[in-house]
């Protein structure tokens, strides 16, 4: 791509008291199609506001300024997305900023790569409506035990008032229970009362007929990923109010989520490893990345075999390697792709957060502010899982610690390169699929 089209002549104001930082940021901006603004002090970035008519985002160097971050961002009062430069990492400044407004921040120096990079998607994701409307994440932070750190249950019921749509849809579904709803649909309990006794299914149904596209490939990839015993199955598209949806197979069972609320035996982490990352090879084999690998997504029915769910987000690659859509669950993506570009390795980094999180009972990446864990993912090695399990096998270590290098080229290429080092390494591992409650 052009450089000089990579901006799409999107307008950005840069503040900083520093007019040789200033000048710096704006030929790297500029370079990059970016038309620019620059300001020395909160007043002279008032009047260019109030003078222009179109700001994109800011770019606001902290550096120089005495207040505290929250009170420079509260006194600028900017109704546009605005990006906070650090004079140095801090998490407690870094907090605060984002607390206060800011959508996202860098430090300096600032790489001219990075910066493009990070500026690109806050303005895309603006433009989309902003961070609020990313998937609903429904996976609970770690909370503290003593000195074993485990999961806290969220509760979302009753969060949404129910649906006003009738009950008995067309077609001869009625609806039982709603499941979930996210930035893009429902996802219900139903039952075909046509079937005599009532069959049970899942009925997936887009927000706005707008998402209908994105329902009917969520369809297709599950139709192409069929026959796997660890893809739910689809049984139907169907019109309700010139909105497709999706009724596909309702899984009996509890979520991994759910599951690992009690701490599981070396045994039963192999049942559940060897099964996840089949069903990603599997799919990684016909050119599908599902990008939301969490234990929220996997269900664990009553023997023990599992079904990963929400295909939602998945892409199918087609000739192109790289998906250049953000989407997921933060505590699990890759560095790529917080980036805005999904590819097999980025599957590979969730399936090592999971195994990390049932080796060890924590994340390796976690802070409770978003854009903190976000910086965290892209900067911070992870510990070793050994350290808070120290009867970990050093084989399971080096496969975990693969799944999580910064650089997707020095993971694992896909599901199958991971499965496969698994199996050489342990044979027999995960053979007994067993019950987990």
């Amino acid at each position: 791509m052009d450089r000089a089209l990579y901006g799409k002549k999107r307008v950005v104001l840069v503040i900083d008291s520093d007019t040789v930082g200033g000048a710096r940021l704006k030929r790297i901006l500029n370079k990059y199609g970016y038309r620019v603004h620059t300001a020395v002090n909160l007043k002279e970035a008032r009047r260019t506001l109030a003078e222009k008519k179109k700001i994109d985002i800011a770019l606001f160097s902290l550096k120089g300024f005495d207040l505290a971050p929250e009170q420079i961002i509260k006194d600028f009062n900017l109704e546009k997305p605005v990006i906070v430069i650090l004079e140095k990492f801090s998490e407690e400044v870094a907090a605060s900023a984002l607390k206060a407004g800011a959508i996202e921040f860098l430090t300096h120096p600032v790489d001219s790569k990075e910066l493009i990079k990070r500026l690109g998607v806050c303005v895309r994701m603006a433009d989309d409506g902003g961070y609020e409307r990313l998937r609903i994440d429904v996976c609970a932070p770690m909370e503290k035990d003593g000195d074993a750190p485990r999961f806290r249950q969220r509760i979302f019921r009753g969060l949404y008032p129910k649906s006003a749509e009738k009950e008995i849809l067309d077609y001869g579904y009625e609806k039982l229970d709603r499941l979930g709803i996210g930035s893009f649909g429902e996802v219900w309990k139903i039952k075909d009362v046509t079937k005599d006794p009532p069959k049970i299914f899942v009925a997936k149904i887009p927000l706005n007929k707008k998402f209908n596209a994105k329902f009917e490939e969520e369809a297709h990839i599950l139709t192409k990923l069929a026959g796997h015993k660890g893809v739910p199955r689809v049984f139907d598209m169907i019109e309700i109010k010139n909105k497709s949806a999706l009724i596909q197979e309702f899984i009996f069972g509890k979520t991994l989520y759910e599951v690992i609320e009690r701490e599981l035996e070396e045994a039963e982490i192999a049942s559940v490893v060897i099964q996840l990352t089949d069903v990603v090879a599997h799919s990684h084999g016909i050119g599908i990345i599902h990008r939301d690998i969490k234990p929220g997504n996997v269900m664990v029915q009553p023997d023990g075999t599992l079904k990963l769910l929400d295909f939602g987000a998945a892409k199918e690659l087609r000739e192109e390697e790289v998906s250049d859509t953000v989407t997921g669950s933060r505590p699990y993506m890759a560095p790529e792709q917080i980036m805005g570009k999904s590819q097999k390795h980025s599957d590979v980094w969730a399936l090592g957060v999971v195994m990390y999180v049932l080796y060890t009972g924590m994340f390796p990446f976690y802070h409770e502010v978003e854009k903190v864990l976000m910086d965290i993912i892209l900067r911070v090695p992870p510990s070793p899982p050994s350290k808070f399990n120290e009867e970990l096998d050093p084989g399971i270590e080096r496969i975990i610690l693969n799944c999580l290098e910064k650089s997707p080229e020095n993971r694992y290429p896909d599901a199958r390169a991971l499965k496969e080092d698994i199996t050489n390494s342990f044979p027999g591992y995960g053979d007994n699929i067993l019950s987990l409650y």
